[in-house]
């Protein structure tokens, strides 16, 4: 198997564990509607993964929560790595009803984001707290 496809396998089986986190009735709920799932990497930066969790939290979930009531998407959740990974240090991970993910709600999800006023976390907004480092779209089999 090359590198890149264990990869893949690796990040498939960390986010089905992450929706089994859930209560069993939220876990459910979201396979049986979710087309689709992108898994979002971001590396905080200096280390402060904290404000980066904030930041997300204060922002993209405001968002995503409307975007849910909507019915643009079907989840969202928030994972922070435990270890000391080279690469990212949290996981976003947003379920959609549809297989093309953001792809299938950008206009209607540019809206919601229009409307929103960002909420900077000790004074800093997403590009002074990390970066997106990588995303992957994955479909239930």
């Amino acid at each position: 198997m090359v590198e890149s496809s264990k990869r893949d396998l690796g990040l498939g089986i960390m986010a089905a564990l992450a929706l089994a986190t859930s209560s069993p009735v939220q876990a459910k709920a979201a396979l049986l509607s979710a087309a689709s799932f992108e898994l979002t990497f971001l590396k905080a930066t200096d280390g402060d993964t904290a404000s980066l969790c904030r930041f997300i939290t204060q922002n993209w979930f405001v968002m995503d929560k409307i975007a849910v009531e909507r019915g643009l998407i079907t989840e969202y959740r928030l994972l922070r790595s435990t270890g000391a990974d080279p690469d990212w240090d949290v996981l976003v991970i947003v379920g959609y009803p549809n297989v093309d993910g953001y792809s299938g709600i950008t206009n209607e999800f540019e809206a919601i984001r229009a409307a929103h006023t960002i909420v900077p976390v000790s004074g800093k907004t997403l590009r002074q707290l990390g970066a997106i480092v990588s995303s992957r779209r994955l479909v239930p089999e």
